[in-house]
């Protein structure tokens, strides 16, 4: 997605009243994160869990354990969705065109410190990754892409998987309420080959190892997923 493409969907949603013109402004910045944060955010309640545990065949409570392991238990903030910018997978994204020019915002190396503590922050680190791949000429795909979304966390890399046409679409839909949030997890968990295992945790950590490796990472040991997911398994009644 270019810039023109982008300001010509902020247009027509109506989050966007300048010109498309292909130049980059408060205008265009303010629509992308209007798309981004303008709800309705609504919650989940205890009966969405229950349906969305009889629809994918698992306990409510192993879902619960995501939403409380990835989020503290919510998907937005401030009125806004929760959100993690990775730098070391914009820089892979971008094939690390921007590592010498821009390393505080491209990295191929992942630094836990590196992450900015406010939600105000990493949203300024979206609007400056779109526009340094719109200074260089470049889809602005990458942008969306390397950031993580809503209650499940998952990157916008994964938006086809999880239904949508590519990474703004999915940050959009990210922005609607934690059932659509809850849609693209069960979708990323099903299509991702998670499901089989995640039907199959108890309340021993062990049995999360299956779940966590492909939804965390290599590092999901080394970050403890699995022991977090088990323990908030077992505070949400999984048995």
């Amino acid at each position: 997605m270019m810039l023109p493409d982008l300001q010509e969907h902020l247009k027509k949603t109506r989050r966007y009243s300048g010109n498309v013109d292909n130049i980059w402004g408060k205008l265009t910045e303010g629509g992308i994160l209007l798309a981004m944060t303008d709800g309705p955010d609504t919650k989940m309640s205890p009966a969405d869990f229950v349906a969305s545990g009889n629809r994918l065949g698992v306990q409510p409570a192993a879902i619960r354990a995501f939403w409380e392991t990835e989020a503290n238990g919510a998907g937005f903030l401030d009125g806004r969705p929760k959100i993690l910018p990775e730098r070391h997978r914009f820089s892979k994204l971008t094939k690390g065109v921007f590592d010498q020019s821009h390393p505080k915002y491209s990295n191929p190396t992942w630094y836990k410190g590196w992450y900015p503590n406010s939600q105000d922050d990493r949203y300024a680190v979206i609007l400056m990754w779109a526009k340094m791949l719109w200074q260089k000429g470049m889809p602005l795909d990458a942008a969306f892409a390397a950031v993580s979304y809503g209650a499940p966390q998952i990157m916008g890399e994964n938006a086809v998987m999880c239904g949508y046409p590519d990474a703004f679409t999915f940050a959009e839909a990210m922005a609607r309420d934690e059932q659509t949030q809850l849609r693209a997890f069960e979708a990323f968990v099903t299509k991702k080959g998670i499901l089989p295992a995640l039907r199959e945790v108890t309340r021993d950590s062990e049995t999360w190892r299956p779940v966590a490796r492909p939804y965390n990472g290599t590092g999901y040991a080394l970050n403890e997923y699995h022991i977090k997911m088990a323990r908030n398994f077992v505070k949400f009644g999984g048995k």
